[in-house]
């Protein structure tokens, strides 16, 4: 996989819409950014952090990583690696064995604060996602499919109010596709759960002779 290594940049807070921040990161050139949503408490964590008269060392993720750090030569990788329904998917990555596990992105780039890890993102994504970064922005630039549900139905009531119909049908189109794959999703859950109490369904089964006709069709084999 290539891979582009991201700097983290800041947390600004969203004026004038649900209490959430934006984490920005950029490439190392500082000519690309990407902008990841943070609730309010993930907020506050980074400004901890960020606030250089605030004692931090005995805080829960400090002191684990101290911890993770006195087991000896372990190397660790934060990889953002996809984004899915306004969500970006970040791996915690071994270097030394390739192991990985998933974790929120706010929390991964937090803890990438804390123990100077790595931050990376698949090329192809930050191709994507990415917006030019200006330092001065009074804005910012975010993609669709990585706004959350509680900013895109804010986004669409505020664009129907200042009557920009034609955006607020595309957030909408954007909340509908969410929830269709919801659906399906929650779908699909169920017949996992039903074909392991019950095997799979069998299409043929209607036209196979049984060995009696007893009333127990509606039996489970439990």
């Amino acid at each position: 996989m290539r891979k582009v290594p991201l700097i983290f940049q800041g947390v600004s807070e969203i004026l004038e819409g649900p209490e959430l921040g934006l984490i920005t990161l950029t490439d190392k050139m500082k000519e690309r950014q990407i902008t990841i949503v943070c609730d309010k408490a993930m907020e506050y964590q980074f400004g901890l952090r960020l606030n250089p008269k605030t004692r931090t060392d005995r805080l829960l993720p400090e002191v684990l990583t101290t911890v993770v750090k006195q087991q000896g030569e372990m190397r660790f990788e934060v990889l953002i690696s996809d984004v899915v329904d306004g969500e970006y998917r970040c791996l915690l990555v071994n270097e030394s064995t390739f192991e990985s596990l998933p974790m929120r992105a706010s929390d991964a780039i937090l803890f990438a604060l804390i123990s100077n890890t790595p931050i990376y993102i698949d090329y192809n994504l930050m191709m994507r996602q990415s917006v030019r970064y200006s330092a001065n922005a009074n804005g910012m630039a975010i993609p669709i499919n990585a706004l959350s549900d509680s900013m895109l139905k804010k986004s669409m009531e505020n664009a129907i109010a200042d009557e920009n119909y034609e955006l607020a049908s595309y957030l909408r189109d954007e909340i509908n596709k969410r929830k269709k794959s919801e659906k399906k999703n929650s779908d699909d859950n169920i017949d996992d759960i039903l074909n392991n109490i019950t095997g799979p369904k069998d299409n043929n089964a209607k036209d196979r002779p049984t060995d009696d006709d007893d009333d127990d069709d509606d039996v489970f084999p439990f």
